[in-house]
């Protein structure tokens, strides 16, 4: 009885003259994000910032006297990442933006953070510090991955029966894992049980994110890197004590505030509305939809609510194809994002014997030259509008017009002639900029 024992309403708002179209939608509700405090100005300017996760440790199968067992090896040592941060400022980038991904507690697949115990063949705790130091040099920042709500498989210690959120009252724990292809379900484990996960009940979130946020505070970085925090809102239908998607959501916030609380910048991956206030930077911003056939245009209403009050990049560009790459360059400058790469300092073929098989395409000495040349590209674009505002968005089939709120016009033409738009001529496949 009483199942969803919560009081819902909705809010309209009608618009005035002044905010038309879906420009003026975007323009009013971060008009009232600011006003509320939830969105901030910033006032940075200058070069873009350049995003890219470095993968650490890695969990692989092992065997001791045919014993088959989990074990970490090595994929980018705290050192090995300073020198991928100062061979990339060697090639003009100082904007930098580190996720380090598995950093501590078995690798990128961590067991639950209850506790931080950072990985010894890294570099050790002196060393991810020391890693900190040379971010901080070089004048970029060091987020330090973490993932609260989605254990995996791998730690043996998680009680998924006590702790795990339930689909409905006594019946099963809600389990995820990669997409299968073959079933479009994404449960699969691919041959690898680290790949499969249970999602934390909310009632327990608490107690995780105390305990290590006490323990990371001693610990000198700049910022953790919320791997699922921000995009990821559960409900537990465990008939003892049940959690509605609003509790959850409460209970989310206060962890927020618990991290905020440590002093450090916080670095949200995808993050929903709610992390707004409390993201410094945000990873994984979609470019495109999902181009069904209902859909007759895309408008990228998220990054013109943020763009000027929060720094974001893409979704990572490691396997963009030399084909459709320009097009994604574009996408990037239509859309004020920052490119985002993913990087190892190991041949990446050794990890395709382990559950991160799927990325194929992350070996730094091979992949810094496109890198380097897509962010070189896109910043180009984006230095002069870095701390403004999109307070206009116009399509014309092939063509984008995209005003910023000092001034400045970026054109972008997908098409392959020239075309004009407000009595711009653009270039074909490129882009124009106009105004300060």
């Amino acid at each position: 009885d009483n199942f969803y024992d919560v009081n819902l309403s909705a809010t309209y708002h009608f618009l005035d003259s002044g905010h038309k179209g879906y420009s003026g939608v975007a323009n009013y509700y971060r008009e009232k994000l600011i006003a509320a405090g939830t969105l901030t100005p910033i006032t940075a300017s200058g070069d873009i910032p350049f995003y890219y996760d470095i993968i650490s440790g890695v969990k692989e199968t092992g065997h001791f006297l045919g014993v088959q067992y989990l074990h970490v090896f090595s994929m980018t040592t705290f050192d090995e990442a300073g020198e991928i941060a100062e061979k990339l400022k060697e090639s003009g980038i100082t904007n930098q933006v580190m996720n380090l991904q598995g950093w501590f507690n078995g690798g990128y697949y961590q067991n639950a953070p209850h506790d931080i115990k950072i990985i010894s063949k890294l570099g050790g705790k002196s060393g991810l510090e020391d890693l900190n130091e040379t971010m901080t040099g070089l004048g970029g920042k060091l987020y330090a991955d973490v993932s609260f709500q989605k254990i995996t498989f791998a730690d043996n210690g998680f009680n998924y029966s006590a702790e795990g959120a339930r689909y409905y009252g006594g019946g099963y724990v809600a389990s995820f894992g990669l997409l299968d292809p073959s079933t479009l379900r994404n449960t699969a484990s691919l041959g690898y049980r680290e790949n499969r996960y249970d999602l934390l009940s909310p009632k327990f979130l608490d107690r995780y994110v105390n305990k290590f946020a006490k323990k990371f505070s001693k610990i000198d970085v700049y910022g953790i890197s919320l791997r699922d925090l921000a995009n990821t809102l559960t409900s537990d239908k465990k008939r003892t004590n049940v959690t509605s998607r609003e509790d959850a959501l409460d209970i989310v916030l206060a962890q927020f505030e618990t991290l905020r609380g440590t002093g450090k910048s916080i670095l949200s991956d995808s993050a929903n509305a709610y992390a707004f206030a409390y993201s410094d930077d945000i990873l994984n911003v979609p470019t495109e939809g999902n181009a069904f056939f209902i859909v007759d245009e895309q408008v990228p209403l998220y990054q013109m609510i943020i763009h000027g009050c929060i720094e974001y990049s893409s979704e990572l560009l490691n396997d963009v194809d030399a084909y459709s790459v320009t097009d994604t360059y574009l996408h990037l400058i239509e859309t004020g994002t920052a490119p985002h790469y993913q990087f190892t300092y190991e041949e990446a073929s050794k990890m395709k014997e382990t559950a991160l098989n799927r990325f194929y395409n992350t070996t730094f000495a091979t992949m810094n030259d496109d890198a380097i040349a897509a962010y070189i590209f896109v910043n180009e674009a984006l230095k002069g509008v870095r701390n403004a505002q999109i307070v206009k968005h116009e399509t014309d089939g092939d063509l984008r017009a995209v005003t910023y709120s000092n001034g400045q016009v970026i054109y972008v033409n997908y098409g392959k002639t020239d075309g004009t738009i407000n009595g711009v001529t653009v270039p074909a496949k490129s882009y124009k900029l106009e105004g300060n």
